[in-house]
């Protein structure tokens, strides 16, 4: 009897031990998986752990809008105002956050007078009139260099002057573009350039309202609308067509492009307002009556000048813009998507997935920031 129950015990003591053995086994295998499972989701070996925050662009999304006159997509939040009548129509969408990140659209502007000695005529004949029927012409401004350059350089100078004598456009308010400095041009596809003095997309510099600087694409076409010679001065005047600006914050036009041209690209004029409008001081009326063809074409201009600009200048911008702002620029080998990353991030990161940018990435947007863990 008692060799019988040392048995039993001895039984229980080895199946305890045998339980035990497998109960370790299962305890190892399942700490193992606990440590795959955590290693993906900090990174192989936690080298890849980073902290991705996403660049505003990215965040921005598009919303529809629309009145009587026109309709676009608009990036939600932003700000719209509209002006004017007839071909004389402005249209401004703004970021409230900097106005520098802009969509300006104007159909026509004129007159723009073609020397100083023409002014003081007009100014004379005003004079001598009284009142206030010459002061479209006597309050005008001169236009010296009749090119798309040349207009935006006395761009503020056309604005203040449109606010005072438009009452349709008194209190709209127009993008500032001081200082501006062209970077490079290239030829326009608008549908007055055949009968135009100029007609270009620029890619320039400048310093908004806000005293920041900023960089965009501009395209105007500067028409003359005829000559008239009185006492060896021609008192005829230009007219400006197809006036689009898209800009952006400095160094961050890469980013907001995209975004910007979808915004030009969706404008649209509603057939009333287009059936009403009229022009009859241009005789090229039925052309220029073709406002949503202008639109499209000022969209293909930019989209070709875009496609053909110079790249070495946006990898030189784009470099001396990280060594100010103290970032380097790093791309996810997984999803070719490029970040901005603090400064040091490749000294601290020992993992495989991101890596420098070659050059030619610089020309390309931004996905948003890395920034330093814990910082």
């Amino acid at each position: 009897m008692m060799e019988d129950k040392n048995k039993k015990n001895d039984e229980i003591v080895v199946n305890f031990k045998l339980d035990k053995k497998k109960l370790l086994y299962i305890l190892g295998g399942i700490g193992v998986v606990l440590i795959i499972v955590v290693g993906v989701l900090l990174g192989v070996n936690g080298g890849d752990k980073v902290k991705i925050v996403k660049s505003e662009v990215q965040e921005i999304t598009l919303e529809d809008y629309s009145t009587e006159v026109f309709s676009m997509k608009i990036p939600k939040g932003w700000t719209v105002q509209s002006g004017g009548q007839g071909i004389y129509y402005a249209i401004r969408v703004t970021d409230p956050k900097d106005e520098n990140n802009q969509v300006f659209l104007m159909l026509k502007i004129q007159p723009l007078l073609k020397s100083l000695n023409a002014k003081k005529q007009w100014q004379s004949y005003a004079a001598l009139a009284g009142g206030t029927q010459y002061n479209v012409f006597s309050k005008a401004v001169v236009l010296e260099n009749p090119t798309t350059e040349g207009f935006f350089q006395v761009f503020g100078n056309v604005t203040s002057y449109l606010n005072s004598v438009e009452p349709t456009l008194a209190s709209f308010k127009y993008p500032t573009f001081n200082n501006f400095t062209k970077l490079e041009e290239s030829e326009s596809q608008a549908s007055l350039k055949s009968v135009a003095m100029d007609s270009k997309v620029l890619r320039a510099t400048f310093t908004g309202s806000n005293s920041q600087e900023g960089e965009g694409l501009f395209l105007a076409t500067v028409v003359n609308f005829g000559n008239s010679s009185q006492m060896g001065v021609d008192m005829s005047y230009y007219m400006i067509y197809d006036i689009t600006a898209i800009t952006s914050k400095k160094d961050e036009f890469i980013n907001y492009q995209d975004i910007l041209m979808k915004c030009v690209n969706s404008i649209e004029f509603t057939d009333s307002y287009v059936k009403k409008t009229i022009d009859d001081s241009n005789a090229q009326t039925q052309q220029s009556l073709q406002i949503n063809a202008q639109v499209q074409a000022a969209f293909d201009s930019y989209m070709s000048a875009w496609d053909n600009r110079s790249k070495t200048y946006d990898i030189m911008s784009q470099k001396q813009s990280d060594a100010t702002l103290g970032y380097e620029r790093v791309y996810d080998t997984d999803t070719g998507e490029i970040y901005k990353a603090y400064n040091g991030f490749t000294d601290d990161y020992s993992g495989n997935r991101y890596k420098s940018v070659t050059d030619d990435m610089y020309t390309k947007s931004t996905s948003g920031y890395i920034e330093k863990i814990g910082g």
